[in-house]
């Protein structure tokens, strides 16, 4: 787990920003990685990592940037959502990341769950009926089903 990055009072305040430093905390977590655990590379997974947005110079890194002073001669595999891609251009560009990029599962219709499915059947029914001691029998189904689901008749 990364550390957070900004500050107790305000956890956002190094994001972006052109100066300051990360916590000793941070920049003693990717330290421990390197030279104590010694990883043979680092995996991020997800995105709005902190690294990456850590001071320094948006394009060109140097030594004075932050990102590059934190990863070190680390590898930099970084999991990313492929949705994503100006985030994930960021990573490579500011923490020389090694992008791995996968889809996102496709957009279903969830339905509706049980008691909700039956009320619009019961809708469905009631359009449809032309007999009136049947749309009266539908209605107070209707009626009963909405009050089972705790739903409120809109006045509307």
């Amino acid at each position: 787990m990364q550390p957070t990055f900004g500050y107790e009072d305000d956890p956002m305040r190094l994001l972006m920003a052109k100066g300051g430093t990360p916590h000793h905390g941070f920049a003693a977590f990717y330290t421990y990685l390197e030279k104590i655990f010694k990883a043979d590379a680092v995996v991020h997974v997800g995105t709005h990592g902190a690294m990456e947005f850590m001071p320094g110079k948006q394009v060109g890194l140097s030594g004075e940037c932050w990102p590059d002073r934190l990863i070190g001669e680390l590898p930099n595999i970084y999991i990313y959502s492929v949705n994503n891609p100006s985030e994930g251009t960021i990573a490579k560009r500011r923490s020389y990341a090694e992008l791995i990029s996968y889809l996102t599962p496709p957009i279903e219709n969830a339905g509706l769950y049980k008691g909700l499915a039956t009320l619009k059947d019961l809708i469905a029914s009631y359009r449809s009926a032309v007999n009136k001691e049947e749309r009266e029998r539908l209605y107070q189904a209707i009626e009963n089903a909405r009050k089972d689901l705790n739903l409120e008749v809109s006045q509307a």
